[in-house]
């Protein structure tokens, strides 16, 4: 491990692992049914203190479960629960048709808000760039399952009884990822926004484990649909949360963690965190894909987990498309990524040309994830947020933009570009045409710990 004095902050590199960048779009969850009486329900596991059933369930503090909007269309109402309980037949802040016979919906201060998605993305790229559509490559959409074919593998698997027990025993810890060194479990304590009200992409800074790309999607998860995301985590109010998410099969589970996360041996967290190392909801919502993994191996290690792996086991929808280097001309590029975020599809891409710097110094990293978004003005292609908050130049590290690299309309760095547009199922929300601006607190001096593979050989 090596220590490196920049001109902001103190940055550790070293190098663990690999980081997977990739690009996708598919299938999405429009309104649907809210008339459970009529809608076929799907069994979900239960929490502490709760049940689930077809239809009807007790709810208690933790209690979840799962229900289906109508049968002809996707999922649609947001039911969100509080830590009084939650619907009979919906996880926290999940999806009910109705709430069972028994059910109490809580008092939505926990699971986010309470009512109907209004909001529907279509599948597909927008009707504005079907010009384009043949330049896309790689298309995950599965006929087994709805969460894309990177779930084939596992469509099949039905968690067993200790499996699931796992899953809903917060203080059962998974097993620490094999692609990171010197880790270990300790309590910290949380601050689930520590931007604000809502969750934003500065809350994302990737540190010890190399899932840039899965670290990608949780900060485009936060600029497109931040209510998403406060409706799938439920703080139980006693150092757990509870995590709405779904198997292989596109039913609804639940998987509960503790206030334990892995650090090094300095005292740094080693997982994704919130400025200054401060544990949050994506510090969360990594946990919980540790956990998934382990019962539903979509990868092997989280290490490495694509963008188009992770986005599905939270919302659902796992069809995306990429659009490889090469493909587009920079007026393309442009074309593209404002209309699939103004249609409210997550974005992730990477570089192919390693080191190579814009006017400002700021460096290209490769085979690593950024969150795409929309150019600052238009003397820009686009925008890319590096996941370590934090962009390397050849003296150092800058944080002054929260990682966010402006990239012009040039050739050369259209060409090292790629893409993938991912379909956003349950985060569907209004779509997003204006530029990300990161809080003050997000660019000022502080210290930052990357040990991950692509700080090798960086000042």
């Amino acid at each position: 491990m090596s220590h490196t004095k920049a001109s902001f902050a103190l940055v550790t590199a070293a190098v663990w692992g690999i980081c997977a960048c990739d690009a996708s779009i598919g299938r999405v969850t429009g309104a649907g049914n809210d008339d459970g009486a009529t809608s076929p329900t799907v069994t979900g596991a239960a929490g502490a203190g709760g049940s689930a059933s077809e239809g009807t369930g007790s709810a208690g503090a933790g209690g979840t479960g799962v229900s289906d909007g109508d049968a002809g269309a996707s999922p649609a109402v947001d039911a969100s629960a509080g830590a009084a309980g939650s619907a009979a037949g919906a996880p926290p802040g999940g999806h009910s048709s109705q709430a069972g016979q028994d059910g109490d919906a809580g008092t939505g201060t926990d699971g986010g808000s309470t009512g109907v998605n209004p909001f529907s993305c279509s599948p597909g790229l927008p009707a504005s760039i079907a010009d384009l559509a043949a330049k896309a490559t790689d298309d995950t959409n599965s006929r087994n399952t709805p969460l894309g074919r990177r779930y084939d593998g596992v469509a099949g698997h039905v968690a067993t009884n200790q499996e699931l027990t796992f899953l809903h025993d917060a203080h059962a810890q998974p097993a620490i990822p094999g692609s990171t060194s010197g880790l270990n479990w300790k309590t910290a304590t949380v601050t689930l926004y520590p931007s604000g009200p809502l969750p934003v992409p500065a809350d994302v800074n990737q540190h010890a484990i190399g899932n840039c790309d899965g670290d990608t999607a949780f900060a485009s998860l936060a600029y497109l649909s931040a209510p998403f995301i406060q409706r799938i985590i439920t703080d139980n109010h006693d150092g757990t949360y509870t995590v709405a998410m779904y198997d292989p099969k596109g039913q609804r589970i639940a998987v509960s963690l503790d206030s334990q996360f892995l650090f090094d041996g300095g005292g740094g967290i080693g997982e994704v965190s919130g400025k200054g190392g401060v544990a949050d909801w994506a510090t969360v919502l990594e946990k919980a894909t540790m956990k998934y993994i382990q019962v539903f191996p979509v990868v092997g290690d989280i290490g490495g987990i694509g963008s188009e792996h992770q986005t599905p086991m939270f919302t659902g929808a796992g069809g995306s498309v990429a659009f490889d280097r090469g493909k587009l001309a920079p007026a393309e590029l442009t074309r593209v990524v404002k209309a699939v975020l103004a249609a409210g599809k997550i974005v992730s891409g990477g570089f192919g040309i390693a080191g190579k710097a814009l006017a400002n110094g700021f460096q290209a990293v490769t085979a690593h994830g950024y969150a795409v978004l929309p150019p600052k003005t238009d003397d820009f292609m686009i925008a890319m947020r590096n996941p370590w908050g934090v962009e390397p130049t050849a003296k150092g590290y800058d944080g002054s933009t929260d990682g966010v690299m402006d990239i012009p309309p040039d050739s050369t760095w259209a060409g090292t570009i790629d893409l993938r547009v991912i379909d956003p199922g349950d985060a569907c929300g209004p779509g997003v045409t204006a530029p990300y601006v990161a809080p003050a607190s997000a660019t000022r001096a502080r210290e930052v710990n990357i040990v991950e593979p692509h700080a090798r050989g960086l000042p």
